[in-house]
């Protein structure tokens, strides 16, 4: 697409090449070469962009009193429409073909936001962007899509309302607000935040200030040094790669480095250079739009474990080669077509119908054939009162009013719980809190997890040891976590000391030891014994989605005979979670191995007489939790083997 400036005057070719390597660092992000590690960025760069030139056109329509809200929103079908219905039949298709049941579930829902531009809403609902089930979502770059036609749903509104010499204080103001509420809610809430419109508004709104300024007489000039260094910012950021804790903040300067590019008067020479990539920003829609489904559909083919390296290269190919008909074909001569209104509404309502009646006769028929296998998640007792994400323990997540046994933990706790309430009739109750093993004075911080959200870890964790001391009844202690989560790239520690000042730092093999150490003496201290159930062993590719792709007979590419771990497949850092189990155990607190139960010869089985075990990379699913359960007596051994 051409790009125009909010004086409509003239060809603005350095836009259209930051078009173009804001398309190609997101590729190359989602590609998963390390080449860009922070490519995400370039979403962020569509923003500004798209705030610039679109609210420029809007303002300056309204200024000249020839804007009409239904010939607005009639182009942005007309821009938009045509290459994405494209796109969405033919993904829609496609998901048919090779994703799993329960992925088409969730594929449904993301069809129907994107029809109706709120995908990010329902991904919000589903998943985090940076977790990895959004590596199987062949929709999941639909959100920015939403972002900016909500945001245009409401611009032209405002504008509307707004007296004109207002118009510039409003944007800033609204810019500012949103900008706030992003920086203060991300560690709280990263996953509204990064999907919800009052959060991102920030971004769009940078290119609408710039919009306005540079539609006043005379413009805005910007000095060319500063024009230099933004663009400097602008080439790096995409390159760097910060801890995940600080990821979110790169924004701020990569859209103010943008704000500057789009704002500032280009310099004719300079910009001539830029052709080659202006010639990709013509097409970055179309790229955008086809490059995704290509990744999704082959890490789901994959099971999660990373691409062959020249699988991601022919995928970039792939996405080239698909967006250049696509631009040459569909968007730019619809975009141009002298098409009528009525027309074009009723070919984009009948284009929505039949992607819709298409991706239902899809939902139906994975229903009906849907084999039997059992991957839902495992959070724990179905009780009222039992929350896996509760602040403070209170004791009403139980079987009985006077429990034996306390299981503390994660998610790690959650899917045992099937497996200790089939091999005992001790009543129990369960303290679990996703993402915060059982451990005293030290919680994770990474993208799942803030420092705020730590320090309510911290807080859980004491709150179970002062219900145990006001709990006579409990007798047995059982602990279970995923401590593999220190191990993460970037991951950090929130340590507190004895004087409860907390610390950010590297986590380290001594400082888990130490808190488990805590943990356990705290416990014997009130007089109750003590055990850790291991973990079932680590998977380096998703065990859930393979039984089931096995099962549906759906593509399938992996290292593992029969979806077994084996050493070509296991989790990079699963001899670190061993050699951590066998510390806790040399300090004194037993420690039942899952993992023996299972692996023998170098294999680990991760199904027993075709029965899956498992529901994703190291879960166990309700139906193996309850098999290893039984098989191990694990309630009664625990009962036994507690010290």
């Amino acid at each position: 697409m051409t790009a125009i400036g909010p004086a409509g005057r003239r060809w603005r070719t350095d836009i259209q090449a930051l078009r173009g390597f804001a398309v190609l660092v997101v590729i190359l992000f989602h590609s998963g070469l390390g080449i860009a590690p922070s490519g995400y960025l370039g979403v962020d760069l569509f923003f500004v962009i798209s705030g610039f030139l679109i609210s420029g056109i809007v303002m300056r329509q309204r200024a000249e009193g020839r804007f009409r809200l239904a010939d607005f929103y009639l182009r942005r079908i007309r821009r938009l429409m045509p290459a994405c219905a494209v796109v969405l039949a033919a993904v829609t298709i496609a998901a048919i073909g090779l994703l799993t049941a329960s992925g088409y579930e969730r594929f449904w829902p993301q069809l129907a936001g994107a029809l109706t531009f709120s995908t990010n809403i329902v991904l919000w609902r589903q998943i985090n962007y940076f977790n990895n089930s959004a590596a199987f979502e062949p929709l999941l770059h639909f959100w920015s899509l939403a972002i900016e036609e909500q945001y245009y749903l409401l611009l032209p509104l405002t504008l509307a309302v707004t007296p004109r010499r207002w118009w510039t204080p409003a944007i800033v103001a609204a810019t500012a607000v949103s900008l706030v509420a992003y920086v203060w809610l991300y560690p709280h809430s990263p996953g509204a935040t990064f999907y919800l419109l009052p959060t991102r508004a920030w971004e769009i709104g940078l290119g609408s200030i710039g919009a306005a300024l540079a539609g006043r007489p005379g413009g805005m000039a910007l000095p060319r040094p500063l024009r230099a260094v933004a663009i400097v910012v602008l080439v790096v950021t995409p390159f760097l790669a910060p801890s995940p804790h600080l990821t979110y903040l790169l924004a701020i300067p990569a859209c103010l480095a943008a704000f500057v590019v789009v704002t500032a008067q280009g310099n004719g020479a300079a910009d001539r250079a830029l052709g080659p990539l202006a010639r990709v920003g013509d097409m970055s829609y179309s790229l955008y739009l086809v490059h995704w489904p290509l990744f999704a559909f082959a890490n789901c083919v994959w099971l999660g474990a990373p691409l062959p390296r020249a699988a991601s290269i022919a995928l970039i190919a792939a996405a080239i080669l698909l967006a250049v008909p696509l631009n040459r074909f569909i968007e730019e001569p619809i975009r141009r077509a002298p098409i009528s209104a009525r027309r074009l509404c009723i070919a984009a309502l009948v284009a929505a119908v039949l992607i819709g009646a298409i991706g239902y006769t899809g939902l139906w028929a994975k229903r009906v054939w849907r084999p039997a296998i059992d991957i839902a998640g495992v959070t724990g007792l179905a009780r009222p009162g039992c929350d896996p994400d509760a602040e403070r323990f209170d004791g009403r997540c139980a079987t009985g009013p006077a429990p034996q046994i306390l299981i503390w933990g994660d998610s790690f706790s959650q899917h045992i719980v099937p497996a200790i309430a089939a091999s005992t009739r001790r009543p129990f109750a369960e303290a679990s809190k996703g993402g915060c093993a059982p451990l005293i004075g030290i919680a994770p911080v990474d993208l799942q997890g803030s420092e705020p959200w730590a320090k309510g870890c911290l807080a859980f964790n004491d709150s179970v040891l002062a219900w145990l001391a006001r709990t006579p009844s409990v007798r047995v202690v059982v602990l279970s976590g995923r401590y593999l989560r220190y191990t993460e790239p970037g991951t950090r520690a929130l340590t507190r000391d004895p004087a409860g000042t907390t610390a950010l730092g590297p986590p380290t093999l001594a400082a888990l030891i130490a808190a488990q150490r805590r943990a356990s003496a705290a416990v014997r201290a009130l007089g109750k014994r003590i055990i850790i159930v291991g973990a079932p062993p680590q998977a380096g590719f998703d065990v859930g989605q393979c039984w089931e792709r096995r099962l549906e007979r759906l593509p399938l590419v992996t290292r593992a005979p029969r979806c077994a771990i084996v050493a070509a497949n296991v989790h990079p850092r699963w001899r670190w979670s061993v050699a951590l189990r066998q510390a806790f155990a040399r300090n004194g607190t037993p420690v039942i191995r899952l993992d023996r139960a299972l692996c023998g010869a170098g294999v680990c089985k991760t199904a027993w007489h075709g029965t899956p075990l498992y529901r994703d990379t190291s879960h166990l699913n309700a139906t193996g939790s309850i098999l290893l359960g039984k098989r191990l007596a694990l309630g009664e051994r625990i009962w036994r083997d507690a010290r």
